[in-house]
């Protein structure tokens, strides 16, 4: 269980931790640039270390602040990508934060711009993530609509791809979003979990493609009403963006930066590179 600082709980209305998901004791320099913007943004918060039970985290934790705690889980959970997917869907994970309102799942990928995380808090959402945006704009308002309505027939029909397993495409495409940077709501999440323990045995048994925690998160739980309260796509952009970062910046938020982005390093580095020159960073 993690400890709740009492000055914490009487800072705000609403208790929000950083967690930090890590599998190994060294950080790359990108993964340095994340977490000193994350220390620097956002280190007045709880922030706790989610690590391999085996792990130590000595040489990582001896130049950060002495409030930074660590969490461990069971080694099996950090083996690979399916494993992190599992974590990211066990109740007992969700559980050790139960003394919080809600949970920021800061991957060492993301990158915060400025301190919103109590105002995304209080907006009352359980799950935002950066949705996976469409590679192209809606031309017309009947555009959008008719898009809208086959995600939504693909979706509650649950169509799949030829495999017979993965989803359609469509079914995610706008969707949100992705949970590398991402705000839980911890006890709406633990029940979402109990709603669905059917469904994520499904999840379990399949590849881990298209059937990623962050699915869902983002699309599982509002399949066939919302178990939980989920923001559309517009309106998620203003919390993160991945895909497309330019065109989701300059489309969608009017030229205003989001509070976070993820996979900076994958999606648009060079359309990143002067705004996080800006911030004190060469990447």
């Amino acid at each position: 269980m993690v400890f709740v600082p009492l000055w914490y709980l009487l800072k705000d209305s609403v208790r929000v931790c950083i967690v930090i998901p890590v599998y190994k004791a060294t950080v790359t320099p990108h993964e340095r640039v994340s977490l000193t913007q994350c220390l620097r943004v956002l280190g007045h918060y709880p922030i706790c270390f989610v690590k391999p039970q085996s792990l130590d985290l000595s040489p990582l934790l001896s130049d950060l602040p002495e409030t930074v705690q660590t969490l461990s889980f069971a080694d099996d959970f950090f083996r690979s990508v399916r494993d992190y997917n599992r974590l990211m869907l066990f109740p007992g994970f969700y559980a050790a934060f139960a003394e919080y309102d809600y949970i920021l799942i800061h991957q060492l990928d993301a990158f915060v711009f400025r301190d919103e995380l109590t105002d995304w808090c209080q907006r009352g959402y359980d799950y935002v993530g950066a949705p996976w945006l469409r590679d192209r704009d809606f031309n017309s308002r009947w555009d959008e609509y008719w898009f809208n309505a086959k995600k939504r027939v693909a979706h509650l029909l649950g169509l799949r791809k030829a495999d017979g397993i993965t989803p359609r495409e469509i079914i995610t495409i706008n969707g949100v979003g992705n949970g590398g940077l991402s705000l839980r709501h911890v006890a709406h999440s633990l029940r979402a979990l109990k709603q669905h323990r059917g469904r994520l045995a499904q999840y379990e048994a399949a590849p881990m493609h298209q059937y990623n925690e962050d699915v869902f998160w983002g699309i599982e739980t509002t399949r066939f009403w919302p178990r939980l309260r989920v923001p559309d796509f517009r309106t998620a952009l203003h919390f993160a963006v991945e895909f497309h970062p330019e065109r989701a910046i300059s489309v969608y938020n009017d030229g205003q930066l989001p509070f976070g982005c993820h996979a900076w390093d994958i999606h648009g580095t060079r359309f990143w590179q002067p705004i996080f020159a800006q911030y004190g960073y060469d990447i």
